[in-house]
């Protein structure tokens, strides 16, 4: 099992570091282990536990009776809020937690009933948003600080994925009439979810799109010069030194007509490049896809 700091703890279950310690102290909250060099730390089941500890601490009740509980006790109380709450903020938490809770423990029938009772209670573009997104970093951030394996983090990012390929798949749309979007990830980039994403959004607006996919060489884009395109749309997630700067100036300089939609970590072109537009959250974007 993975071993997470108190600070990662913290992060993850939304509790602060005094408030941990005081529970500790108070009322035999999650007590960490120690390494054999006394460091202390916390495994998936008490990640897992706290997180529902805090959403059920946020929800009114007392942590005092809380840490009292069964595991199926606090379950059935997570079920039961997320059965009676309105608030999506709380709701949201639950999902996300379910998911992360689904990826650590590659439990596959915990994820799909958790997407699929969230794609028909949420809509699908609040879902990714709030949801999926949060799921996503939050294991991200675990898999990048060497806590979890890769295989945790391609298990839950496999699984969005044939997800969201599925729900593409059942559309049918008429859009041959309509000018293409051209949608590819740059050299070297592998994490298309988002850019499967943007090819649902436009797809569900009825949008002739062209989707190149990952690791799409710069040059094959070329053969596009001369096609009439409502936008070409790309994600940057890596930090390359000068990477995006170097693709907008290529971009720039071969497609004078065109129009070009980048998503990325940090904004790093500038305003030289007239006919890229950076975007910052989906809203944006589907704004776009609406004209």
């Amino acid at each position: 099992m993975a071993q997470y700091s108190i600070d990662q703890f913290s992060n993850l279950t939304g509790l602060n570091k005094i408030l941990i310690r005081t529970w500790e102290n108070r009322y035999n909250f999650i007590e960490p282990k120690r390494t054999d060099t006394n460091i202390r730390f916390y495994d998936d089941d008490m990640l897992t536990k706290g997180i529902k500890y805090s959403i059920l601490v946020n929800n009114g009740h007392k942590i005092s009776k809380v840490v009292k509980y069964q595991d199926t006790q606090v379950n059935n109380l997570i079920e039961d809020l997320l059965n009676v709450s309105k608030d999506d903020e709380t709701r949201n938490n639950i999902y996300v937690s379910k998911l992360i809770e689904s990826a650590l423990y590659f439990n596959q029938e915990l994820f799909d009933n958790t997407y699929n009772t969230c794609t028909k209670e949420i809509s699908t573009i609040n879902f990714y948003k709030d949801v999926l997104i949060s799921a996503m970093n939050k294991i991200s951030i675990l898999y990048l600080n060497a806590e979890i394996t890769p295989a945790n983090e391609h298990f839950l990012s496999e699984n969005i994925r044939i997800k969201i390929s599925n729900e593409i798949a059942k559309i049918k749309s008429d859009s041959n009439n309509k000018e293409k979007w051209i949608l590819f990830l740059p050299e070297n980039e592998y994490h298309d979810i988002g850019l499967l994403f943007t090819l649902l959004i436009l797809k569900t607006n009825n949008h002739n799109v062209i989707y190149l996919g990952q690791n799409t060489p710069r040059e094959s884009l070329l053969q596009f010069k001369d096609t009439k395109f409502k936008g070409l749309f790309f994600m940057s997630t890596k930090k390359f030194p000068n990477f995006t700067d170097n693709l907008c100036s290529f971009l720039n300089h071969n497609f004078k007509k065109g129009h070009f939609y980048a998503v990325e970590r940090e904004k790093t072109f500038n305003d030289k490049f007239q006919n890229i537009t950076s975007i910052s959250d989906i809203d944006k974007f589907i704004s776009l896809t609406l004209k």
